[in-house]
This record gives structure tokens, C-alpha cells and sequence, in this order.
């Protein structure tokens, strides 16, 4: 009934960034043949306990919007990714059902995330875009899993541009930050690519069952 989320930042009792949400939300339900209009200006009232300091709104929907929920939300710091290649599959909608993403995250061995690869182009981690900064401009795989809010933000605001970039090409940049929206755009708070771990394990498919190695 609620297939597809948002998780959207809430500071000091202020829901962030909300019309980049609200065209992902248009945008996924007509692609799913959704009929009527949702409007995120519904969202319930923010319970007391939950207007200071950073929150995340989980918001289940559908046809309708599903039961939403707050929790405090901490970042966690990221400083070194594991490359996974994997098979090529479809998560351009923010589905609740992400068993694929949890599965490729098995595989980040002493690694703290994954950097999702496939057929050698970069796209996402398991929960977040990516930017990538060569020294003089900074920039975002064209093909990510999923179009992120914050991402579609700083795009429509000039702050980077796409690139089709293949992990032969990493030794091009030097750094990389991880965004997604509780995630903002901090260049200070970067993954070196000294911290990027390249793949040597055969594509991890989906269609079998394999031990992460």
C-alpha cells in the first residue's frame, strides 16, 4: 500500500528543502500511474519532542501517505568505501523494499560503505549520491541509482555538474562526498580516494545467491 518514502530533514522543528521532495513524490507516483495529488504541505504537525536540534521524517506513501514517523538523527562519518561491481537493476524510485542495496552493503568487508559501480561507472553508495572533486570543479555521476533531493538542490543551484565518470578514471579526483537529504554538501567532510577500495571479486548479481567475498 505505501511502497515508496521520503526521509525528509526536519531542523529545529523546520521540515527542510520540501519542494525538491515534493516533485520526487509527483514525479515517482506518475511513473507508477498514481492518480490524484499528494501534497507534502499535509504532513502532521511535528510532535514537540522533536522541534530542536536535526530529526529525519520518514514518510511512507502510495496512494496516500502512510504513518509517519520521526527519530533524532546523528551522521555517521564515512572514510572509506568499498567499489562493488554489480549487475545492472532499477532502484530510480526510493522504494521501502531496498534488499538489493542492504545485500551490495554486505560486501564492503573492512570498508565502512560501498561505492556502487556498474559496468565500471560509478552511481551511489547504499544510502547516498556521490561528488567528486578534481581540483578545480566538482562533479556527479550522470547515472546515479537514485536522483537524490539534495542532489537535484545543488544541481538547480550551479554547485556541480554530471559526468559519466568509470572507476579507471578515480585517479582523476581527489576527494569524495557523500549527500543525500539529511546529508548536506560539506567539502570539509570527505572520503580521500586513497579510502576507495577497487573491486576484484566477480559482478555481484541478483539472480543467484552468493556469499559476500
Amino acid at each position: 500500500m505505501f511502497p515508496l518514502f521520503e526521509s525528509i530533514k526536519v531542523v529545529d522543528g523546520q521540515f527542510l528543502n520540501l519542494p525538491w521532495h515534493q516533485r520526487r513524490v509527483e514525479r515517482s507516483r506518475e511513473k507508477l500511474s498514481v492518480a490524484g495529488k499528494l501534497d507534502l504541505v499535509s504532513l502532521p504537525e511535528i510532535p514537540q519532542d522533536y522541534r530542536s536540534g536535526v530529526v529525519k521524517c520518514r514518510v511512507p506513501y502510495g496512494e496516500a501517505l502512510g504513518p509517519v514517523e520521526f527519530t533524532k538523527y546523528t551522521n555517521k562519518t564515512i572514510n572509506s568505501l568499498q567499489q562493488v561491481e554489480c549487475e545492472p537493476f532499477d532502484y530510480s524510485l526510493k522504494y521501502q523494499d531496498r534488499s538489493k542495496l542492504e545485500r551490495l552493503f554486505q560486501y564492503r568487508g573492512a570498508c565502512e560503505e560501498v561505492l556502487i559501480t556498474i559496468n565500471g561507472i560509478l552511481t551511489d553508495t547504499s544510502y547516498s549520491n556521490v561528488v567528486l572533486y578534481d581540483g578545480v570543479r566538482w562533479y556527479t555521476p550522470e547515472t546515479p541509482l537514485l536522483e537524490g533531493t539534495q542532489r537535484a538542490l545543488l544541481l538547480d543551484a550551479g554547485r556541480f555538474q554530471t559526468a559519466r565518470i568509470h572507476i579507471d578514471e578515480l585517479g582523476d579526483f581527489q576527494k569524495l562526498v557523500l549527500i543525500n537529504a539529511l546529508v548536506e554538501f560539506e567539502p570539509l567532510h570527505f572520503v580521500p580516494i586513497a579510502g576507495i577500495k577497487l573491486w576484484n571479486h566477480k559482478q555481484v548479481s541478483f539472480g543467484r545467491t552468493a556469499r559476500p567475498g
